[in-house]
């Protein structure tokens, strides 16, 4: 382990990270030229296939549970955009919650504050650009400074919208677990791929090193108890959509926080963009908060729960939908078969079904069921030719030549695009691999990928296709120049 100090201007703190590779600066995800005119495409992208942004927009919980904002959405970490933060000023409303108890709702995510005599607790701050939109609510409800801001985890619409209120002299307590700067250093070494590919920022405003983060001042492994003022806030760590989340449960209050690992549909636990999530331990988080009997549940995405049986129906309900994806892979797994057969086979527990918090609106519930694979089954896919497969130029390159050549291939995927599209889309892909400046094979894909994208399609899995089609679009653009 290598001990590293980060500086940021309201405090100094050391912490100890896992070593990088020898001679790797911190900050080496360089700012890539090619990904910025990549991003730059995407309103060009959006016109050529108006049917793509119609599916994105329409989805009911395209906001995560809150509204919506395209310019935030791309720019979470910019403390700059215009749009975008006029956007969270515009779309921030305040739900009081009893007495010094509030719930900030904003696009996409929520901010929990709390009112004590020591001053305010945040639990969370969002993202960049609503820092100055927080800074000005918080004035308004409250004469006192920020005591504490409470970190759930390294997400960009989590934390990064506390550099408003140190810049403004505020100086509290940041508090985390201590995974948070593991997971954010992983973060900002494989920015390129981690946020700007997977997660769709604009690559000229994402950190590139760990001291562009909101950095705690203090962090904690398992559990933390913090007495302010007359109440009494219990942290607990709990791997789940990520290694380092925490929830909160304030006990004087009977109000639990639940951070991201209650959603108000099928829980995002098998996003196949992000690193490892825990299903297993993300269930008994969900029993854990069940358990301390809350009268009121206050997520960081969507609405308040304000009825005590309704939080324990919700959270319970969501526990049981993740053990049951971990017990049918486990299942499958000692019934050999492989991960392909599992995940196809994998069914949401019928007494869940038609529940609209298990509507699958961001993921598929097989996609649970391949998270769980990937923690439990390793990488190897159970095809025995694919543990040292030839590359995929080569495979491609040769089943294009069965096929008859590209133009017969194109022309089969022209002919399925409508009736099997997830079928186009794999010739598609062979295709693109064969011939990656092919400029027939380039558009034939494009429009495949856009056939592909069906109204209430899942928006991880959109999302997906999105990517892919600015990549066939600028290199189109290249081949055409």
């Amino acid at each position: 382990m290598i001990q590293h100090f980060f500086q940021t201007a309201a405090l100094t703190l050391g912490m100890t990270l896992s070593a990088h590779a020898a001679g790797t600066p911190a900050d080496s995800a360089k700012p890539d030229s090619q990904a910025v005119k990549k991003f730059e495409l995407r309103k060009e992208l959006m016109l050529q296939y108006p049917n793509v942004l119609k599916t994105l927009t329409s989805n009911a919980n395209a906001g995560f549970g809150g509204e919506q904002s395209i310019a935030i959405a791309n720019h979470m970490y910019s403390r700059t955009n215009a749009e975008a933060i006029a956007d969270a000023r515009a779309k921030m409303t305040v739900e009081p919650h009893g007495k010094g108890t509030w719930l900030l709702r904003m696009p996409y995510v929520n901010i929990a504050v709390f009112e004590t005599r020591e001053g305010l607790v945040l639990v969370d701050a969002g993202y960049a650009p609503a820092g100055p939109a927080l800074l000005e609510t918080l004035r308004k409800l409250s004469s006192k400074p920020v005591n504490t801001i409470i970190i759930t985890h390294h997400h960009a619409d989590h934390g990064f919208g506390a550099w408003s209120l140190l810049e403004a002299g505020e100086k509290p307590r940041i508090i985390t677990t201590q995974e948070y700067l593991a997971e954010m250093d992983l973060d900002t070494r494989t920015a390129n791929y981690s946020i700007v590919q997977l997660n769709s920022q604009d690559p000229r405003d994402v950190p590139r090193k760990l001291t562009d983060a909101i950095l705690p001042t203090e962090t904690f492994t398992g559990q933390k108890t913090l007495k302010i003022g007359d109440d009494e806030f219990v942290l607990t760590h709990a791997r789940g959509e990520s290694a380092d989340q925490l929830w909160v449960n304030v006990a004087t209050r009977k109000i639990v926080v639940s951070a991201d690992y209650w959603q108000p549909f099928l829980l995002n636990a098998g996003n196949g963009k992000r690193r490892q999530r825990y299903v297993a331990e993300w269930a008994q988080a969900l029993r854990d908060m069940a358990a301390t009997k809350p009268d009121l549940l206050l997520p960081m995405h969507g609405p308040a729960l304000t009825d005590a049986a309704e939080v324990q129906d919700k959270l319970l309900a969501s526990a049981n939908m993740l053990s049951s994806a971990v017990d049918q892979v486990i299942a499958g797994l000692n019934a050999d078969k492989r991960p392909d057969e599992i995940v196809a086979t994998v069914q949401l527990p019928e007494k869940l079904r038609g529940r609209k918090d298990m509507a699958e609106t961001y993921v598929r519930f097989k996609n649970v069921a391949s998270m769980v694979l990937k923690e439990y089954g390793g990488w190897w896919n159970g095809i025995p030719s694919e543990w040292d497969p030839a590359a995929r130029a080569t495979f491609s390159k040769q089943m294009v030549a069965m096929s008859g050549g590209v133009q017969k291939i194109n022309d089969q995927i022209k002919r399925l695009s409508q009736s099997d599209p997830a079928l186009a889309c794999q010739l598609a892909d062979i295709a693109y691999f064969a011939e990656p400046t092919n400029q027939d094979v380039l558009q034939t894909a494009l429009d495949a990928y856009a056939l592909r994208v069906q109204p209430g399609m899942p928006t991880q899995e959109l999302t997906v296709y999105i990517q892919h089609m600015l990549t066939l679009k600028s290199q189109l653009k290249s081949v055409m120049q």
